[in-house]
C-alpha cells in the first residue's frame, strides 16, 4: 500500500491565501468613514481625518518594495478600521502585522473585523494597539525588518518630523518606511528608493515615497 505524502506547507499556504484575501474583501470591501460623533474633544490636536489605502493599493506597494527587501513585519501607524494589517498577514513572510490607531472606536472596529477572520491563522498574526505611537516601544513589538506604512497627508510638518525620528531610531537595519509625505530633513540612515503612485480611498493614483534603513 503506498503511504500519501503530505502537502508542503507553502503549497497549502498558497491554496489558502485567496479564500482568506476574499473573505475579508466580501467583509470589508470599501472605505467606512468616520461619523461626527467620533470626533470628540479627547482627540483635539490631532491630525485624525480618515481615508485608507486600497487593497489593491497595499499590494502594488508592496510588490514595489519587495523588490529591495522581503520584509518579516508590518507596521500601519494610523491603522484606522484594520483592514491593510489583515490583507499583509496573508503574505506568507510576515510573522506579525501590527497596527497602531489612536482613535478608540476604529481599533474596536479592527478588532471586529479580525474576529470575523479569526479561524484563518492568518488573522492570528494581527495585533492592533490602541495609542499614541510615541507611547509604543516599537523595538520590543519588531526584531526582523519591517514594511512600514503611514498616511501623513494631514500631518503638521514637525509630526512626520517625530515620527520619522522614532522610527529610525527603533526599526532594524533593512526596514522599509513608506509615507504619503517625507520630513523636511532626512535621517542619513535613510536611503531613498524612489517614489510611486498607489490607489487611495480618495485618490486613484497618490504619491507614496519609499526609504529603507541603513
Amino acid at each position: 500500500m503506498k503511504t500519501q505524502r503530505a502537502r508542503p506547507k507553502h503549497r497549502q499556504t498558497v491554496r489558502r491565501q485567496p479564500s482568506y484575501v476574499n473573505q475579508l474583501k466580501k467583509i470589508y470591501p470599501l472605505c467606512k468613514h468616520d461619523n461626527n460623533a467620533q470626533k470628540c474633544e479627547q482627540y483635539n490636536g490631532h491630525d485624525i481625518v480618515y481615508g485608507e489605502m486600497t487593497y489593491e493599493g497595499i499590494e502594488t506597494l508592496y510588490v514595489g518594495i519587495s523588490k529591495y527587501a522581503i520584509p518579516e513585519y508590518f507596521l500601519d501607524v494610523g491603522s484606522g478600521r484594520g483592514k491593510l494589517c489583515l490583507y499583509m498577514a496573508s503574505k506568507p513572510n510576515i510573522v506579525k502585522s501590527i497596527g497602531i490607531e489612536l482613535v478608540t472606536t476604529r481599533v474596536d472596529d479592527a478588532e471586529k473585523l479580525k474576529k470575523s477572520l479569526i479561524r484563518s491563522r492568518f488573522a492570528k498574526k494581527c495585533e492592533f494597539i490602541n495609542s499614541n505611537i510615541f507611547d509604543v516601544s516599537i523595538s520590543d513589538k519588531i526584531n526582523g525588518p519591517a514594511f512600514v506604512w503611514f498616511s501623513n497627508l494631514c500631518f503638521d510638518p514637525s509630526l512626520t518630523e517625530r515620527i520619522y525620528s522614532k522610527l529610525v531610531d527603533e526599526l532594524p537595519i533593512g526596514s522599509i518606511i513608506c509615507s504619503s509625505k517625507i520630513p523636511e530633513n532626512i535621517s542619513i540612515k535613510l536611503k531613498s528608493l524612489g517614489s510611486m503612485q498607489v490607489s487611495m480611498s480618495w485618490n486613484e493614483s497618490s504619491n507614496v515615497y519609499m526609504y529603507q534603513k541603513q
